[in-house]
């Protein structure tokens, strides 16, 4: 394991995409029927996959406005990502749903960017600044995290929507449940734009698979019983908003759906375990695992919607493979998109082989025998 951060966090995670400018703004606001301040922009986010910022309103309110790439998110896939945002704050899952435009569409294209916008909430956005691969602040808040995942899951069980279409940058689960898992790895590899640049076939046999087969054989008994649900897939602190709480703070609202899609329950979980629980970052090379804030999680969601053995059973399974998909898709935004090959060098060997190797090791194979237990 390297002693390189890794992947997300490898030191490539800056802005990559325009700032949003105040100049941009009178075309666009209009379609939401507000319009600007003189000095509007208050706030620019630094997440590498888009450009956002909080924006001071002429009628004294204020919006979240996010833009991204056309080669990221079309129209319509943003608005895959509202419906389901949309639905779960219909069955009173407290998210951060889009703001309709004043044609009722949540989505607006331009020749080069789209955009999308969000009410501000009153709660404390307590992560802000922090990805995923850190520890929550305390074992309260991971407990508190943990339920309102489970909340969430509880109001997707009423959504039906078919599989995302392979929009880059999403947890996605369906090219995993190949027989055999080149099967139906590969041919995914070969539909994402630019990735066999970086990773052709040949590399992925030799340095890929590997390491992951093993977890898959042991997966592909349980697959019959994984039953498909929507998820958010990047469940971590800073996708959370936040609320005082006696001494503490606790987990109260969810946003930036823009990794969601038709996985299932045990999947998600593993996703929100593998971005918080585990300290990939530790500057020796050596990652420990949190195992009282997991726990805590863990017991928290299982008190507001308990998990069957089997379900349990796949959360252990999910864990090494689950952040597969999306890191092959990093390393084709990283590579052929920005034009970064040091990067997604970086995405390619220390998070999606370094990830996988890890759960080999007797760290890795601890954490695994831990979840055993439940």
């Amino acid at each position: 394991m390297s002693a390189r951060p890794l992947g997300l966090e490898s030191g490539y995670n800056g802005c990559a995409w325009p700032p949003l400018a105040a100049s941009d703004l009178p075309p666009l606001l209009p379609h939401w029927g507000v319009r600007p301040t003189h000095d509007p922009i208050l706030w620019h986010s630094h997440r590498p996959f888009s450009a956002s910022a909080i924006i001071a309103l002429e009628d004294g309110g204020r919006l979240f406005l996010k833009r991204h790439g056309r080669a990221l998110r079309s129209a319509d896939t943003l608005t895959e990502e509202h419906r389901f945002a949309t639905h779960l704050a219909q069955q009173g899952m407290p998210v951060a749903a889009p703001l309709p435009m004043q044609d009722g569409k949540t989505a607006l294209a331009t020749p080069d960017y789209t955009y999308e916008a969000f009410p501000l909430f009153t709660e404390q956005d307590a992560y802000r600044g922090l990805d995923s691969w850190r520890p929550y602040h305390s074992t309260a808040q991971a407990a508190s995290s943990g339920a309102l995942l489970a909340r969430l899951h509880q109001a997707s069980e009423t959504y039906q929507a078919p599989p995302r279409h392979n929009p880059p940058l999403i947890s996605a689960r369906h090219p995993l449940l190949g027989y055999r898992l080149a099967d139906s790895l590969i041919p995914w590899t070969a539909e994402q734009a630019g990735l066999t640049a970086f990773c052709p076939p040949a590399a992925l046999y030799r340095d890929v698979l590997p390491p992951l087969v093993p977890f898959h054989e042991a997966l592909l008994p349980l697959l019959p019983n994984d039953r498909p649900l929507w998820g958010h897939g990047d469940w971590h602190g800073a996708n959370l908003l936040w609320r005082k709480e006696g001494q503490d703070i606790s987990a109260v609202r969810a946003f930036d759906f823009g990794m969601c899609d038709l996985t299932s329950a045990a999947f998600d979980l593993a996703v929100a375990i593998e971005r918080s629980f585990i300290s990939w970052l530790d500057p020796n090379g050596t990652p420990a695992v949190h195992e009282e804030q997991l726990l805590a999680f863990l017991h928290a969601y299982d008190a507001q919607r308990p998990r069957t053995a089997t379900e349990k059973q796949l959360t252990v399974y999910w864990l090494p493979l689950c952040h597969v998909t999306f890191a092959l898709s990093e390393i084709a935004y990283y590579g052929h998109i920005l034009g970064n090959r040091e990067a997604a060098e970086v995405s390619r060997r220390d998070y999606l082989i370094g990830h996988a190797r890890w759960f080999h090791t007797a760290r890795g194979q601890a954490l695994l025998t831990l979840l055993k237990g439940g």
